[in-house]
């Protein structure tokens, strides 16, 4: 958020995102081949008909992105809705 919030930018938003990436792909290279993308994990579910853990690609990110937006909205959304740092 820091990227594209006029509030929070700073001049580390590309590094921490690189750091970020690359974080992903050490934790995950080995589980998932650091598919950090749904629609790219479609694709080799649908070939290899392997949809054991499938859900977790779709859910995971929805459920980051919404409580993202809730701690967001909460801590630096404006003075109505904000109810930390009023």
């Amino acid at each position: 958020m820091g990227a594209v919030n006029g509030r929070t930018r700073c001049q580390f938003a590309p590094f921490l995102i690189g750091l970020t990436v690359t974080a992903n792909i050490l934790a995950g290279g080995m589980v998932s081949g650091a598919c950090m993308n749904p629609a790219r994990a479609f694709g080799p579910a649908v070939v290899a008909n392997h949809w054991a853990y499938h859900w977790v690609y779709w859910i995971g990110p929805m459920t980051g992105a919404l409580l993202t937006v809730c701690i967001v909205r909460l801590l630096m959304g404006d003075k109505k809705t904000r109810i930390i740092f009023k």
